[in-house]
């Protein structure tokens, strides 16, 4: 049961109404996300934007989303976000090495270790280690650190709207965002 309600659909503002059912997929995140109706499409568009049009590469990212996922105890997120790594080349052995908080298993190469050494960082401190920054660094451009930087918050926040109210879990359909995403790349 949602600790807060969906908002009645049919009494959207139009403009609201229209951005949801431009969305691929119904889903829950989505519906409950209409409440903060000036925030909605811009959420939208950034979501959009982390997933498709970042040179971070698909697998970092969704590594990095799947540590936020458990970490803040989203299985909302992390049930959405499995299909997603998979498809983007995460292997079946790092998402059950995440799942069981093993983020420094031997599955996990070098500039994948330092992605989720970074994301447990960010996630508990704010503030990354001099350290931890400087492994990124070796492994990735600025611009990946600021696009691995901003997909973090992004799915931190995500994880806080999911768990504030309390969404109900609902069959995996991330895939088909990522994929629709992509196909409306500029």
């Amino acid at each position: 049961m949602p600790r807060i309600r969906y908002p009645d659909v049919d009494a959207l503002h139009p403009k609201v109404r229209s951005a949801l059912d431009a969305l691929p997929a119904p889903l829950n995140i989505f519906r409950i996300s209409t409440l903060a109706e000036r925030n909605f499409e811009p959420m939208m568009r950034l979501g959009g934007t982390i997933l498709s049009r970042q040179q971070l590469p698909g697998n970092l990212r969704e590594l990095a989303i799947l540590r936020v996922a458990r970490l803040s105890g989203a299985e909302y997120e992390w049930v959405q976000h499995v299909p997603i790594a998979e498809m983007v080349g995460c292997t079946k052995e790092q998402i059950e090495a995440l799942h069981r908080g093993h983020a420094a298993a031997a599955c996990f190469d070098e500039k994948e270790r330092a992605v989720l050494d970074f994301t447990d960082e960010v996630l508990r401190d704010v503030r990354p280690s001099d350290e931890s920054l400087a492994k990124l660094k070796q492994h990735c451009p600025d611009r990946e650190v600021m696009e691995l930087t901003i997909a973090i918050g992004f799915y931190m926040l995500m994880a806080r709207i999911m768990e504030v109210s309390g969404i109900e879990l609902e069959a995996p359909l991330g895939d088909k965002i990522v994929r629709a995403a992509s196909e409306a790349k500029d």
